[in-house]
């Protein structure tokens, strides 16, 4: 009778303990359609300030820098997201779409009049889509955390449901 109220106790337990991690799992937006390679991750114990030829780069603290290939599918997305600290974005095939949280739309790639490379930093929700596939280089300049971040997860805006 005992091993019998443990084995229930410990059911209810991993069942509220799944039904937790499916609720979380659905308030994010998990993208599809996208393979990643990551070349690089490396922390930068210094703080960077330099002003040069017009470009300006600065850090107050440590931070990691992750350098990494994202390949779209056609019709592959991000999934609804925000990163910490700073990113490069440089599309070398393709067409990409960042959407913003308001459902604004800007395109990149070679030969868009937008250009081929987007930066971004803020925490503000955002998905990237390709239609019809691209392949992208990130440059992620993160806080310096252990484990590192370079992603958050957000809901879907209002306006994308």
């Amino acid at each position: 009778m005992a091993n019998l109220q443990k084995l229930a106790r410990t059911t209810a337990i991993l069942a509220c303990a799944a039904a937790g991690l499916t609720a979380t799992v659905l308030l994010a937006s998990p993208g599809s359609g996208l393979t990643s390679t990551v070349f690089v991750t490396a922390t930068n114990q210094y703080d960077a300030l330099i002003n040069q030829d017009r470009v300006k780069f600065q850090t107050k603290d440590p931070t990691v820098v992750r350098v990494q290939k994202l390949v779209f599918a056609a019709g592959g997305y991000s999934g609804w997201h925000h990163h910490p600290g700073t990113i490069i974005v440089a599309v070398e095939s393709g067409i990409v779409t960042l959407f913003d949280a308001n459902c604004g739309s800007r395109s990149y790639g070679p030969g868009n009049p937008n250009g081929s490379v987007f930066v971004e930093g803020h925490d503000e929700a955002q998905q990237a889509y390709s239609a019809a596939g691209a392949t992208v280089y990130v440059t992620y300049i993160a806080p310096n955390a252990s484990p590192p971040v370079f992603r958050i997860e957000d809901d879907i805006p209002a306006c994308a449901q």
